[in-house]
């Protein structure tokens, strides 16, 4: 998370500095769009894969944001845990779910300290009524429509001025 979120800075500085180098340069302005629309998508791209994904512990269930799925599983479906370096949990009725949040991490010590904690709960879970498992998937238009249409607008918009 660390060197993503670095990343994302990194590319924040290259767009301030195209901007100021631009503003000193005479041309049409639209022809900046070119250089950043790519940038500008690799920010998203870097938000959606490293920084996104996440898991919570709520009063009744845990919740895994992995990239494009969430999850929201209550703690007594779980029956076991798995992985030696990425976490995995076994769901009674649903099978294995991955905890994508988890697979970067760069030691076992964050995985083994949700797994001890995921245990800790599952043990002192009861089902409560009206919170079972939720599976949303997060691949519907709002996820993609906005950084592809962005990108493609961009794309058009400084081509259009260098042409024009």
């Amino acid at each position: 998370m660390v060197l993503a979120a670095a990343g994302q800075a990194g590319l924040v500085a290259m767009q301030v500095v195209l901007l100021q180098n631009h503003a000193a340069m005479t041309g049409p302005w639209l022809t900046l769009l070119i250089p950043l629309a790519p940038t500008l998508f690799a920010q998203y791209m870097i938000w959606r894969l490293y920084l996104n994904p996440y898991v919570s512990f709520g009063q009744d269930r845990f919740r895994v944001n992995n990239v494009f799925t969430h999850y929201l599983v209550p703690y007594h479906l779980i029956t076991t845990l798995e992985g030696r370096t990425a976490l995995t949990l076994v769901v009674s009725g649903y099978g294995r779910l991955p905890v994508a949040a988890l697979d970067a991490a760069l030691t076992k010590a964050k995985r083994d300290a949700v797994a001890q904690e995921l245990l800790r709960r599952r043990d002192a879970a009861a089902p409560r009524a009206g919170h079972g498992f939720e599976k949303r998937s997060t691949i519907g238009l709002p996820e993609w429509l906005g950084p592809v249409t962005c990108l493609a607008f961009f794309l058009v918009g400084g081509f259009a001025s260098l042409f024009g």
